[in-house]
């Protein structure tokens, strides 16, 4: 069995290839503080640090360890520590830039990195400053870097695109390719400029390939290699997708193809190469009306005889353009927005995109950004960091670079054995020594084997260049085995002879792990599994062994053994525990109640683990156990009694359902308040009654006779019961009715309201009181309603009666009229003019002044003279009208006029 063992020695000088693409692209910022990283074992974790606010381009670099270096959006530049990098604003990138701006590290200088910018020009007036570089010292300020030379110009123009891939190994040189005119300084595109970065630095003078066909106006799009360099693609929106071969020695195109998407008007934005470059995807995007979109994710093969019908559809949404971007763990992720100016918190990732079509595994919005916001671009980067050879065979004789396995299983890791070739292995960014060079081999696995590994292989003939090898081993815990304790309560009809019915179930019901058991060593190995787990039987008395094996969720496995033990208990009458509870409901026919079990087992088991059980074979089976607050009526129950498992006796409870008695008074009583006198009697053939007085959420017991006397107004309850002695203790059923004592009283009248001398005269009552009140004028014709109207003059009784039966208050008042005309004649009828309802409401200091149609006073009535005659000076006056005032001794005025017929 070989394990890994990590050698500490100086990593980088010893193995300086090793490092090539292993930890520069695993940080990746963007969009709106948004951020990813990715781990050893595949996996990604949101970042939530970032500080970039950018729609489209962006761009990132971390050491080869990982460690975050800087990130720009093309204008500013962030260090590792998100604050603005010294000199690092004003670059001539553009966030609005399809891929912004691209780094890229001088080769054998560890410390100088050139950030290659693209800008664009997004309204009037805004310059296009076309491809520049500036020139980044990483070890200046502590580590945190600083620029130290800024816009130096290749290209007076470009299009948004940029893409870098390593030229060879030998020359130690990188090119960094975008696409403009020929001359750099027109915006019709059609020549791929290749800039190579050497150990001297950038050569400022491009490797031109003109495709004069090309024509391209539309900047927009990305530009994307291949990881083994071999073809490039190019997306331009409106002018389509096209696909080159790549020279990587020369820096030179050729073999341009055209590639159509299906569909209407869809117009390829972000492109991306599987890892092993034979599948091209493309995020294409078409505008509609009203500022919609229809987006698609289409897959080509480009080893394809016909490309251009490999094309598969893999995903439809309506959504806005995006980008494209392949991680280090062989993924390709997908920006994912709304429109221009709103992304999405979610990231989609194609899993698999060495596949063909479905069997890619395109997951969308499977990677939450923690509430930070994807936008349409994501960080670009050399595209060689990705080449990797797959270290993993399998069965069939195909390699991935992907393996996951159970703990304990073995694996191996294998490329071709080269005669004279050294094999640098490293795990997790740590070289480590494998005397076996091309293969590595783990017999038995553990978890210190999962991670990332690396092979580089150094060929003898120094003008081959040398190769890295990757996989990523996942290794699944494996289940615990060993040996399992089983204790058994023999409780059947003959129980002491140590065989009885055991549920094997009981121990999986609450592991999320599956076991199969069986009655031998030879029976496990056969697979020959106990059928009926759910009332096995024991076949050897008292003690037996079983074996088993267990599978946990991530389907891995481990054996054991399982140690039966069988303990009689006899079952015996005696041996029981009666408890007694009182009918829930009195009121139906049936006696049940609620029984809490679980103080049961505190008082009568402590110290033991209980369930309980309606049936005894549940009791031995250990199923369908009761809930802790069971509901039910009289009845048998089996309390099992354990401890870690382990049955260590079974016994009887008898539950007992008392009936509850009940009674029925009133909801509201009535108390007159003037004269107290209330009694209330309870129903007879109770055990105990109880009054009590609520007052301030407290009560006060006031009686224990069937009747009460009430005392006062307020709320009460009463309680009766019935009383169950038994040979331990007596208990008792109780019921409880509360009911109200409301006051009720006379009323008291505060007021009453007149309104007369009008066509409907109106009486209005005021009182006040605790009782329910009813209004009368007549003693007689009582109602609800306080008010009455139509009424004829003349004087009226008010009654206002309690319904409650608690008396009547009495009040007199007038309504004042008076005749319309009189006729003072001397026949008797109608000789006098008077106000009627006079009698009760003119008092002293009250008048009455009567004046002729020209306004002299003719008459003056008060309560010594109450009436008119019609005459003044003591003779009659003429027929007509007459106008009259009346001034009450209250203040009240009323006027008037009446006629004088003769």
């Amino acid at each position: 069995m070989n394990k890994i063992r990590p050698l500490v020695f100086l990593i980088g000088f010893m193995f300086p290839f090793i490092f090539w693409g292993q930890g520069e692209t695993s940080n990746w910022y963007f969009g709106e503080q948004a951020g990813l990283q990715f781990n050893n074992d595949g996996s990604v974790n949101a970042l939530t640090d970032g500080r970039l606010n950018t729609f489209e381009g962006c761009a990132t670099i971390s050491n080869p360890f990982g460690d975050l270096l800087f990130y720009t959006d093309g204008i500013l530049v962030y260090d590792r520590n998100h604050n603005i990098m010294e000199n690092g604003n004003g670059l001539y990138g553009d966030p609005s830039s399809t891929q912004s701006a691209i780094i890229v590290p001088k080769p054998e200088d560890p410390n100088i990195y050139y950030i290659f910018t693209v800008d664009t020009s997004v309204f009037d007036g805004d310059p296009d400053r076309g491809l520049n570089y500036s020139t980044v010292d990483i070890s200046r300020n502590d580590g945190n870097g600083a620029v130290i030379e800024k816009n130096r110009r290749l290209l007076q123009d470009c299009s948004e695109k940029i893409a870098a891939v390593r030229k060879n190994c030998f020359d130690k040189s990188i090119w960094v390719i975008t696409l403009a005119s020929e001359n750099g300084r027109l915006p019709m595109f059609d020549t791929y400029h290749a800039f190579e970065i050497n150990t001297a630095g950038v050569t400022e003078t491009s490797i031109k390939t003109r495709f004069p066909d090309l024509q391209i106006e539309d900047p927009r799009g990305a530009l994307k290699f291949a990881p083994n360099g071999a073809m490039m693609a190019s997306a331009n929106m409106f002018y389509g997708l096209q696909l080159y071969d790549f020279d990587s020695e020369s820096g030179l195109f050729s073999n341009q193809r055209q590639l159509s998407i299906n569909g209407t008007d869809q117009l390829p934005y972000g492109i991306e190469f599987s890892p092993k470059g034979q599948y091209l995807y493309t995020h294409t995007t078409q505008f509609l009306e009203n500022e919609s979109y229809v987006s698609l994710l289409v897959q080509f093969d480009v080893l394809a005889q016909n490309i251009q019908n490999s094309q598969v559809e893999l995903d439809r949404k309506p959504i806005f353009r995006g980008a494209l971007q392949i991680g280090s763990n062989g993924k390709i992720y997908r920006t994912l927005s709304n429109d221009y100016n709103n992304g999405t918190p979610f990231l989609s990732v194609i899993n698999s995109p060495d596949l063909k079509g479905i069997a890619a595994d395109y997951a969308h919005r499977s990677i939450s950004l923690n509430g930070k916001t994807g936008t349409q671009g994501l960080p670009p980067f050399i595209q060689s960091f990705f080449d990797k050879t797959d270290l993993i065979v399998d069965e069939n004789g195909n390699t991935t670079n992907f393996l996951e396995l159970c703990e304990g299983e073995a694996f191996a890791l294998e490329t071709e054995a080269i005669s004279g070739a050294a094999y640098n292995w490293s795990k997790d960014g740590v070289p480590f020594n494998n005397p076996d060079g091309a293969r590595l081999q783990i017999d038995v696995s553990e978890q210190i084997d999962a991670g990332r590994y690396q092979l580089e292989i150094i060929f003898s003939d120094p003008q081959e260049c040398p190769v890295i090898g990757e996989a990523l081993i996942l290794l699944r815990p494996k289940p615990e085995g060993g040996i399992l304790h089983l204790k058994q309560c023999d409780i059947d009809s003959n129980s002491s002879d140590g065989i009885t019915s055991i549920n094997l179930n009981q121990l999986t019901n609450s592991s999320p792990d599956t076991y199969t058991f069986y009655e031998s060593v030879m029976d496990r190995e056969n697979n020959l599994a106990i059928e009926n787990t759910r009332n096995y039987t024991n076949s050897i008395p008292f003690n037996q062994t079983l074996y088993y094996q267990i599978v946990n969720e991530e389907g891995c496995s481990n054996i054991g053994a399982l140690e039966l033990e069988i303990i009689p208990i006899p079952f015996l009458s005696e041996n029981s525990i009666t408890v007694y509870e009182c009918d829930l409901d009195p009121e139906d026919s049936e006696l049940v109640s609620v029984f809490d079990l679980t103080a049961l087992a505190m008082n009568q088991f402590s110290g033991f683990e209980v369930s309980f059980y309606s049936t005894l074979e549940d009791a031995t089976l250990e199923e369908n156990s009761l809930n802790q607050t069971p509901e039910s009526t009289t009845a048998l129950i089996y309390a099992r009694l354990e401890n870690d498992n382990q049955c260590e006796n079974i016994v009887n409870i008898n539950l007992i359902v008392n009936p509850t008695p009940t009674v029925e008074l009133q909801e509201n009583y009535l108390l007159c308040t003037n004269e107290p006198n209330l009694t209330i009697k309870a129903p007879e053939g109770f055990d105990l009654y109880s009054w009590t007085k609520i007052s301030g959420g407290t009560e006060e017991i006031i009686s224990t006779a069937s009747s009460l006397m009430v005392p006062e107004i307020g709320m009460y309850n009463l309680t009766v019961g019935f009383s169950y002695p038994s040979q331990d203790t007596n208990s008792t059923c109780e019921y409880t009715f509360t009911f109200m004592v409301s006051p009720s009283n006379p009323a008291t009248i505060n007021q009453i309201e007149v309104e007369d001398l009008v066509e409907n005269n109106t009486i209005q009552v005021f009182a006040e009181g605790d009782g329910d009140y009813e209004y009368a004028i007549d003693g007689v014709s009582f109602q609800v309603d306080n008010f009455f109207d139509n009424l004829s003059p003349g004087v009226y009784e008010v009654t206002v009666r309690d319904k409650n039966g608690c008396g009547n208050t009495l009040e007199k008042t007038a309504v004042i009229g008076y005749p319309k005309f009189f006729t003072p004649n001397g026949d008797g009828i109608n000789d006098h003019w008077r106000l009627i309802g006079m009698d009760e409401n003119f008092k002293t200091n009250s008048s009455i002044t009567i004046f002729d149609k020209y306004g002299k006073l003719v008459a003056h009535l008060n309560e010594g003279n109450p009436t008119w005659n019609g005459t003044w000076n003591s003779g009659p006056l003429p027929e007509d009208d007459y106008w009259f005032k009346i001034k009450l001794a209250d203040g009240k005025e009323l006027k008037g006029h009446f006629s004088l017929k003769r």
